[in-house]
């Protein structure tokens, strides 16, 4: 059943090779796509979606001039802002739905190697406060982020719902992998955050503890202009030969990747969720990762953590799996149940019961004041 309301969202970062936070709107709207509306830039097409274009390409200024002007002629009663934003000038009978999939941004760390990063960081440290303020409703992705906006920003506990990522049925097989290649999988980025630089140096110390000089590593998710400086951290670390640093790599090939590795390396300083840890243990890889944040909450006994501000401990932790094929064994079940926690059927569950609190807060008056509505949601 359709809702009755006119549900615009922000569909940006959902188009072409999108990412965890696209990934997730494409979770939110699963088979209502032609029902929403999903605003976007001109020249921007995708035609499993119902797309409106108008305005430039810069995101913060589409964002917070072109929106609010698509909303306006689409007559929009409810709009998703699903990117850590949203536009601040949004018509009063607009409801806004904030999702909210990190904090990382507030975080003092060390400046990215992408200045569009950089920029975009400084943006939501200026957007996200005033629009937590505006959102009528505030999804996020985990326990541990949800602790966060109520601690840092004061939410009301009854204007936050927790709707967990999932990933798509075809990563979820009862079928092992006999035939792995002998390699650490890490997918990743470029941002900081993700830790990648002590975690070529952890690599490289494992291999000079264990002596085993034919283990390699592999990372995707590095855009490829940034490949040269990690390249240089690895023949700093003495393994630039023993990485392989990927181009863009399908679905397809990802799921292979998964499947093959010895282990999969979760290294970040910070997680709002952590999907690759889901997608690896849903191929049976046992998991290393860091200690603190969402990661423990999605991958709980399943893996092994470490201290990822500590090269040695995220070193003793991969040949601690390495070394011990029993453990291999019990962590790559472990983790096949664990993932098991986030299938598509379990989260679209938290999907279809959002949306229909969603339809029920709408009717029959279309009740405008935010705090009614946002309890008839939550």
């Amino acid at each position: 059943v359709g809702l009755p309301m006119n549900i615009g969202y922000g569909a940006r970062l959902s188009l072409g090779r999108y990412r965890g936070v696209g990934h997730f709107l494409r979770q939110l709207i699963a088979g209502r796509e032609q029902e929403f509306l999903g605003l976007c830039a001109d020249g921007e097409r995708d035609s499993t979606l119902n797309l409106h274009a108008s305005g430039f390409r810069p995101y913060p200024i589409w964002e917070q001039l072109s929106i609010p002007r698509l909303i306006r002629a689409k007559k929009v009663e409810v709009f998703l802002a699903p990117y850590n934003s949203a536009p601040l000038r949004m018509p009063a009978e607009t409801k806004l739905v904030l999702i909210v999939h990190d904090l990382i941004f507030l975080d003092h760390l060390a400046f990215s190697r992408s200045m569009y990063q950089n920029a975009g960081r400084w943006y939501r440290r200026v957007v996200m406060p005033l629009a937590i303020k505006r959102a009528d409703v505030v999804v996020t992705v985990s326990n541990h982020t949800a602790r966060q906006l109520v601690t840092r920003f004061g939410v009301d506990k009854r204007r936050l719902r927790v709707i967990p990522n999932s990933v798509g049925e075809e990563w979820f097989t009862s079928q092992r992998c006999d035939a792995r290649g002998h390699y650490v999988l890490t997918v990743t980025g470029e941002a900081p955050s993700k830790n990648l630089d002590r975690a070529i140096a952890a690599f490289a110390l494992c291999r000079k503890v264990s002596g085993d000089s034919k283990l390699r590593m592999k990372v995707a998710g590095v855009t490829l202009k940034y490949h040269a400086a990690f390249q240089a951290r690895a023949r700093e670390c003495g393994v630039a030969d023993s990485i392989d640093f990927l181009g863009y790599v399908s679905v397809a090939q990802m799921r292979h990747l998964y499947r093959r590795a010895e282990l999969f390396l979760m290294p970040s300083l910070a997680e709002g969720f952590g999907i690759p840890v889901l997608e690896a243990m849903a191929s049976g890889v046992p998991v290393a990762a860091s200690a603190g944040t969402a990661l423990k909450e999605v991958a709980g006994d399943a893996a092994l953590y470490f201290d990822p501000t500590s090269i040695e401990s995220m070193a003793t932790t991969i040949d601690e799996i390495l070394g011990n094929r029993t453990l291999q064994a019990e962590m790559s079940e472990r983790g096949w149940v664990r993932a098991r926690s986030f299938h598509p059927v379990v989260v679209g569950k938290y999907v279809r019961d959002f949306w229909a609190e969603l339809e029920e807060a709408a009717q029959p008056t279309r009740r405008r004041d935010k705090d009614q509505w946002a309890r008839s949601v939550c």
